[in-house]
């Protein structure tokens, strides 16, 4: 080390140095030593465990440093384990991971050193929605369906296949042509640029072909009638060129107008098949309308497409939790804690897999939320009230969400919603009913509600009075009622064995008035049975 260097800027040399390993972790602020061993000044920065990750980032601030650093070659780690886990650095690591990892984007710029896409899909549905096939994606918000595209797309471009990914949600407010013409051009835009990167020189007369009809579309030189044919043939042109099939990703696609949806998934289809081409289209289940019987245009299942759930709800309970548990654990070895009893007891764990009804983004957010209330509070572990505090937050965000998603409904389930907070929570001081199974306005109004988890199915069929007269069960959520938003005297439906319902339960929940969304009164109170 150069002798010139006065202390004073060798303490500014150090904070800079600990400033980059810290963006490499991303966070803020790292805490760091300087240690003299004979000659030598090591810059050491203080972490609690061992973890592949601060090597990584290590690694990455070396790589860094100018060659006249005075710590280059000369970084290292020294190890304080924190005795209070929501304040330490694995705790604000940890959190920056899931935030990152949680957030709802498809296309992210690379992988981190952990990615949902990697550990989410217990039943191997990664590996189903590469296949050579048009396929419907569909779950509740949340579960994982923009990141099963994004392990999607990681697999199929190792495979050198040709991928698209396109995000519904630009589109939410267009119908009909203008809706085929905006989503034409940009799937001809983007399969060019796919085309210029794959294709050597000599082939990429294609990529020319898709660019110039991507314009024409725009431009309204071609009628979109005449679109599908001539998109085929360039589509046919593509894989040929390329040797690949290609697979279009439409994500949220239930957020389009409910009567432009099959139209323009005919559409689509018409293009690829044949081609070699493969739609993949994910959204809600309740307001994906894939095929419409009346024109019969549209995705038909089985024949056109094939289902892909990806819904573990609290019908099964154990394996949602288990399922749950999978995920916080593969998160936390990032940080290095070999367990998640090392940070939540298991009270607060379970009501963090009840409050989120299996939805893995939910319980993550939720989860790094309560691990901010245990800071606050100075506390070791997550504890039962950083949870409760944590579900209230979450509240406005699920609303927003039903406004994005169920723009057109959203007045009516605003409605319905206030029904079920009287008629439970007000009246029968409880967080769930019993909803007749056949099928009814009533009965499709609490369908959506559950995709946007502001209820919570249990149970599919229970029979509470007479044979032949089935229901399904239903939880409220629990932002509903805890939190920010707390109700005295409210009776928390949970199996007494802690792990699943019996029927006995469940047949003590009240039920719902028939026809409530018709009763002239439905606004204010509740209608008699």
């Amino acid at each position: 080390m150069s002798t010139s260097i006065q202390d004073t800027d060798l303490e500014q040399v150090a904070q800079d140095v600990a400033a980059i390993f810290a963006r490499a972790l991303g966070i803020s602020d790292v805490e760091y030593h300087l240690d003299q061993v004979g000659t030598e000044m090591f810059l050491k920065f203080v972490v609690g465990r061992e973890s592949p990750l601060y090597d990584h980032a290590l690694r990455a601030t070396q790589k860094a440093l100018p060659p006249d650093s005075p710590f280059r070659g000369l970084l290292g780690l020294t190890f304080e384990h924190a005795r209070n886990f929501p304040r330490s650095l694995e705790a604000d690591v940890l959190q920056t991971i899931i935030a990152r990892e949680t957030r709802r984007v498809v296309q992210r710029e690379r992988v981190g050193p952990l990615s949902l896409a990697n550990i989410a899909f217990q039943n191997r549905e990664d590996l189903k929605v590469i296949q050579p096939a048009t396929h419907l994606i569909l779950g509740r918000r949340g579960v994982g369906k923009s990141t099963l595209i994004l392990r999607a797309v990681e697999l199929l471009e190792k495979a050198k296949s040709l991928c698209v990914v396109m995000d519904m949600q630009a589109y939410s407010e267009l119908t009909h042509t203008p809706l085929h013409r905006e989503v034409l051009h940009d799937l001809a835009r983007k399969l060019s640029e796919t085309a210029s990167r794959r294709l050597p020189t000599e082939r990429r007369t294609v990529a020319d072909d898709l660019l110039a009809f991507s314009d024409s579309i725009l431009n309204e030189e071609r009628p979109v009638a005449r679109a599908q044919p001539e998109l085929n043939r360039l589509l046919g042109e593509l894989t040929a060129a390329a040797d690949s099939d290609v697979f279009v990703f439409l994500d949220d696609y239930h957020v389009l107008d409910e009567h432009s949806q099959p139209d323009l998934l005919h559409i689509l289809h018409g293009s690829l098949k044949g081609a070699n081409g493969w739609l993949k289209v994910a959204g809600l289940r309740t307001r994906l309308r894939a095929y419409d019987p009346a024109t019969r245009r549209g995705l038909q299942v089985p024949g056109d497409a094939q289902e892909i759930s990806l819904d573990f709800t609290l019908v099964d309970p154990i394996t949602a939790e288990n399922h749950l548990r999978t995920i916080l654990q593969r998160f936390l070895q990032v940080v290095g804690i070999s367990s998640e009893t090392q940070v939540i007891h298991e009270a607060p764990f379970k009501r963090l897999v009840w409050a989120n009804a299996g939805v893995p983004r939910d319980f993550l957010q939720m989860f790094a939320a309560s691990l901010e209330q245990a800071r606050r509070a100075n506390r070791a572990k997550v504890a039962l009230t950083d949870v409760n505090l944590s579900i209230g937050e979450f509240g406005q965000q699920k609303m927003d969400d039903m406004e994005r998603d169920a723009r057109n409904d959203q007045n009516k389930l605003k409605r319905v919603m206030n029904f079920l907070e009287k008629f439970c929570l007000e009246k029968q001081k409880v967080n769930g009913f019993l909803l007749r199974s056949e099928q009814s306005p009533e009965r499709h109004a609490v369908e959506v509600l559950s995709d946007l988890r502001l209820v919570h199915l249990i149970h599919q069929t229970i029979t509470p009075h007479r044979a032949g007269e089935r229901y399904q069960a239903y939880l409220l959520d629990y932002c509903l009622f805890t939190g920010f938003r707390r109700r005295p005297s409210i009776k928390e439906l949970l199996p007494s064995d802690g792990r699943q319902f019996k029927a006995k339960e469940l047949r003590q929940i009240p039920e719902l008035p028939k026809g409530f969304l018709a009763a002239e009164n439905f606004e204010g109170h509740t209608p008699s049975n």
